[in-house]
């Protein structure tokens, strides 16, 4: 016999082996008082019996199983498709990111592997058949080998109530039902030719159009699926290389809400539209990586690696028709005279793109207990898709350009020709550099020190346009000259980052840490040329006893801008003509440049008040002040936060356990602002908003055993009430006008669920005596899940919005958002594992 490792094979024969020891003693006794009195028997008298032969080998390989199927049924049919603004529920949010819907389901896994332990496979399959459904299968050789393959579906519902009026949901095309752009074009009083239409659109025309859009309006979903394929592999030979390799690709497909404007002012044509989506994304790698023995006789590792990605659309543009346009209408002769628009609307899609990388990282121990970790990772982003023409508009009457083009002359804009490039050639170049040296300098004292260096380089040209089009109609020069000649910015930056910390640990009470941090950026075209932040941080961690512990830490941090200057940075070289217009006012400061002193503190306690009983208060501090001179500067003043809350949870036996809490959060953001003024800015046109978010979070749960190993039961309910308020104050201190609609309401979101499951367990008598050998169990559950958004924004949204405002007499909208449903739902189901 040798030492080592017993596998379950081995216990099981050295199992049987046993068992058979006091037979064979028993049997050799037998055998030797029977030969000595053979000699009295006779021949006749002896009696032969079957030999017993050795039991059979146990198997090799171990199987296990896991099947759960049952049903879900709705108890009060929730309205699925309801307007926000009728009252109406729709079932969106509730199916926004998952498929539990009426019907039946399954899921469960097997695993299987040999008695030695070295192979083993596993399957798993959750919600078979729905659009979340999800399968897995791994195996491996343990030590050597271990291989991942998947597939998995991910929904995102928008909305399960969006009214449209086109056909061709989910294709490039999108376009309306025949002669009715044309009705519409009519309705509205519209006429051909200079006269155009008329605007406001009179309450009669309203009512016309009002009947031609229920009349021709469909119901469609809206949401994308993401189909996700995966394999990963990986390769151990022995103890110093490990190999390994994936690959993934995501399969987008279906709509999203999108607006489409075809006039130039906010009182022209606009519509809501199924935007069509169909992409492909793929993730790509391998890394090879040695762990050996240095010359100094410690260990050290070294791992290269490469990762790539590539995304792909379908399609490089969709194309909308205009509601509002006379038949046969070819050039921008569609509603309304004063803001005109074309009939057809261009609309590009996200442009395909690759990226590809390669690292290298190092670990080495060092002598004096201290370890060096470092990478080095460069990566390519490459983007040079052939870009879309300005227009699809030919504007045949006016030589092929709209009236007032300063563009290219003599080229079409309908042609990619007039455009000052085929494409972006768009190319980014990113390096990181990073070192760590951690050094144990006694058994109680460890220091750590980092260095941190990026360059995001963007190498992609800037292209300056002349001129442009302008929702598909008009010249943008020509139509507000500031708007050109207009320059694409490719912004560029470095960030370092240099830090320590010191970590000590006297006893086995007490932990205290201590960290300094550096931050740089410096940036390529963005309103400063660079930022340099300092930070500390203190923290300790307390256990006194058994029954108590106790964390908390405190950051402070301190950011400054050498020069922002946006004008010389970035807006005279974007919009070279829209000083005061285009380019923004001097006077704005951009939050994540602008000068800020950051307070962070968070503490939390665990004790055991009473046996079998622990509270845990916690609490969470973020100031962070933007040092603005109002006088002369807008922007974010202040970003304010804090989150508190306790838990308890109760162990009230054996049987029986209970946990309830209670979190708020609550931040605070006050903004200013003066519009395009410069300062000294006037008491009208100065001021300031007070973003104000909290949320409540409650909830309870409890769990109890009814029948020891046979029945448990659990409850669980939580509560979310959220309210989102930003009031306006001028600097004369007063606030919007009664004219204008007053403040703005608060936003508020109010979702409840209650959650109660039954689990029983069956008798394993019984289930052997119903020829099952295994575990089975029965669930029953019910949920009630309730949503309610009071949302000022969104609560009016209808297809057609005349009768709210007149400005929309030629705009048509989706109504597509609904967060507000109601659901009982209950579910039964039986599972089984052998």
């Amino acid at each position: 016999m040798t030492r080592g490792k017993v596998s379950a094979s081995d216990r099981m024969m050295a199992m049987k082996t046993r068992s058979k020891v006091p037979i064979a003693i028993a049997a050799t006794l037998l055998c030797g008082s029977a030969l000595s009195t053979a000699d009295r028997a006779f021949a006749t008298d002896m009696t032969f019996y079957p030999a017993e032969f050795p039991p059979p080998a146990p198997p090799d390989w171990w199987y296990h199983y896991y099947v759960e199927a049952g049903v879900r049924e709705f108890l009060n049919n929730p309205q699925r498709d309801g307007v926000a603004a009728f009252g109406g529920h729709s079932l969106a949010k509730y199916y926004e990111y998952s498929t539990i819907k009426p019907g039946p389901f399954l899921g469960g896994w097997a695993s299987t592997g040999s008695n030695d332990g070295l192979y083993q496979i596993d399957a798993w399959a959750k919600n078979v058949g729905y659009s979340d459904q999800r399968y897995e299968l791994d195996a491996s050789k343990a030590g050597e080998f271990y291989v991942g393959i998947g597939w998995d579906q991910i929904p995102h519902v928008y909305s399960t109530s969006a009214q449209t009026l086109y056909n061709g949901v989910g294709s490039t095309s999108l376009t309306l039902p025949p002669g009715l752009s044309n009705q519409m074009f009519g309705d509205a009083g519209c006429t051909p030719g200079p006269g155009g239409c008329g605007f406001p659109i009179t309450p009669a025309n309203a009512a016309k159009l009002q009947q031609d859009i229920t009349s021709n309006t469909h119901q469609s979903d809206i949401g994308i699926r993401r189909d996700t394929v995966s394999v990963d592999y990986r390769y151990t030979p022995d103890d110093h290389w490990d190999w390994r390799a994936n690959y993934s690709s995501t399969r987008r497909t279906g709509t999203q809400p999108d607006a489409v404007l075809f006039s130039p002012t906010t009182v022209g044509v606009r519509v809501d539209v199924p935007k069509p989506v169909a992409d492909t994304t793929q993730n790509y790698g391998a890394s090879g990586e040695y762990a050996g023995t240095s010359f100094w006789n410690q260990k050290y590792n070294v791992k290269v690696a490469y990762s790539g990605s590539t995304y792909t659309d379908n399609a490089n543009s969709y194309t909308v028709e205009n509601p509002f346009c006379p038949g046969g209408a070819v050039n921008v002769v569609c509603a309304p005279a004063f803001s005109p628009s074309a009939p057809t609307a261009l609309m590009s899609s996200w442009p395909n793109n690759q990226a590809n990388g390669a690292s290298t990282t190092t670990g080495v121990d060092l002598p004096f207990n201290s370890r060096y970790m470092g990478t080095v990772a460069y990566t390519n982003m490459r983007q040079n898709q052939a870009f879309q023409p300005f227009t699809l508009t030919p504007f045949t009457t006016t030589g092929g350009v709209p009236p007032g083009w300063s563009g290219t002359p003599g080229i079409p804009v309908n042609s990619v020709a007039g455009l000052p490039a085929a494409s972006l050639n768009g190319n980014i170049n990113t390096l990181l550099v990073n070192n760590v040296i951690t050094t144990q300098v006694t058994p109680d004292l460890k220091v750590k020190t980092s260095y941190r260096f990026y360059d995001f380089d963007n190498g992609s040209p800037e292209i300056k346009f002349a001129d442009w089009m302008l929702v598909d109609a008009v010249s943008a020069k020509g139509f507000f000259a500031p708007l050109a000649p207009v320059q694409s910015i490719s912004i560029s930056y470095t960030k370092q980052n240099l830090g320590s910390e010191i970590n000590w640990r006297p006893s086995n009470e007490w932990n205290f840490g201590a960290m300094y941090g550096y931050e740089r950026y410096d940036w390529v075209r963005t309103d400063v040329n660079s930022t340099h932040e300092n930070s500390g941080k203190v923290y300790a961690d307390w256990k006194p006893i058994d029954w108590v512990t106790a964390r908390a830490s405190v950051m402070a941090a301190e950011r400054r801008y050498d020069s922002y200057d946006y004008l010389a940075f970035v807006g005279s070289a974007q919009w070279p003509a829209g000083a005061g217009v285009t380019q923004y006012s001097t006077a704005y400061r951009q939050f994540m440049f602008d000068n800020r002193d950051r307070l962070r503190a968070q503490a939390s306690v665990a004790v055991d008040v009473f046996h079998n009983v622990t509270m845990t208060p916690t609490v969470a501090i973020r100031d962070d002040e933007y040092r603005l001179d109002p006088a002369t500067e807008v922007g974010l003043n202040s970003d304010k936060a804090i989150s508190a809350g306790v838990e308890l949870a109760w162990v009230a036996g054996p049987d029986t356990k209970f946990v309830m809490s209670y979190m708020r959060d609550h931040q605070e953001q006050l903004i200013s602002s003066a519009g395009q003024a410069m300062p000294p800015f006037a008491p009208t046109a100065y001021y300031t908003a007070n973003v104000v978010d909290t949320v409540h979070t409650y909830l309870f749960g409890v769990t109890h055993v009814l029948i020891p190993n046979k029945l448990d039961v659990d409850l669980t309910y939580r509560f979310v009430f959220e309210r989102n308020s930003q009031p306006l104050i001028f600097a004369n201190g007063t606030g919007p006008s009664a004219a204008t609609g007053g403040q703005f309401p608060d936003v508020n979101n109010a979702y409840q669920r209650l959650e109660a499951m039954a689990k029983y367990t069956f008798d394993e008598d019984f289930v052997r005596s119903m020829g099952w050998n295994g575990k089975v169990t029965a669930r029953l559950r019910y949920a009630w899940e309730n949503n309610r958004v009071a949302n000022w924004q969104t609560d009016v949204m209808q297809t057609y919005m005349y009768s709210i405002t007149s400005n929309a007499g030629y705009m048509t909208w989706l109504a597509w958002n609904n967060p507000n449903f109601n659901v009982h739902r209950i579910g039964a189901s039986l599972s089984f594992a052998w």
